[in-house]
């Protein structure tokens, strides 16, 4: 084991998972042995780029579960208040954003909109574009494309192409599907 990951190790031991994540915001390599390293699964190579920003990890990050052949882009942030997936031979671009939960807080408007945890999967061979923000529970299926930009609001099909605010279905004929 490296001994960057031993340190880590002892630092996760006397401050908790928080020291791990600060590293990986600014980490560029050893991505991947050490989300392992702390309890997620990675089922194989794939490329997976610092910096990568993890949130509400509760201690671990077994939340987390990488297909084989994944692409992480840089600058991503991953939530894993509850189970997130991405599938074997996915692409997430550059800065997207990864939801599993949706939290106001404890605000006058924590009554009408109520805290809400939900799992989220990158279904195999999907493409997220860069900035794409995936909402808690939209699941985004096989092979589907995200365009750059775009906020998943609703689960989007198997080989479905979306984009926009909110990401909306595109049509064949459209020149950016």
């Amino acid at each position: 084991m490296a001994p960057r990951l031993v340190t880590l190790r002892v630092l996760r031991l006397l401050y908790g998972v928080e020291v791990v994540n600060r590293d990986l915001a600014t980490r560029t390599q050893y991505v991947s042995e050490i989300l392992v390293a702390f309890g997620a699964s990675v089922a194989g190579p794939g490329t997976l780029h610092g910096p990568l920003t993890i949130h509400n990890a509760n201690g671990s990050y077994e939340n987390l579960r990488l297909g084989p052949n994944v692409h992480l882009g840089r600058d991503v942030l991953l939530d894993l208040t509850a189970p997130l997936v991405i599938g074997a031979d996915a692409t997430v671009s550059m800065r997207c954003t990864l939801l599993t939960h949706a939290d106001i807080g404890d605000r006058p408007l924590a009554t009408e909109m109520p805290r809400r945890e939900a799992p989220t999967t990158i279904g195999d061979g999907a493409y997220l574009g860069a900035n794409v923000t995936v909402l808690a529970g939209c699941d985004i299926g096989r092979c589907a494309v995200v365009g750059a930009g775009a906020v998943v609001t609703q689960p989007v099909r198997d080989r479905a192409r979306v984009a926009g605010v909110p990401a909306r279905e595109l049509s064949p004929a459209d020149p950016g599907a």
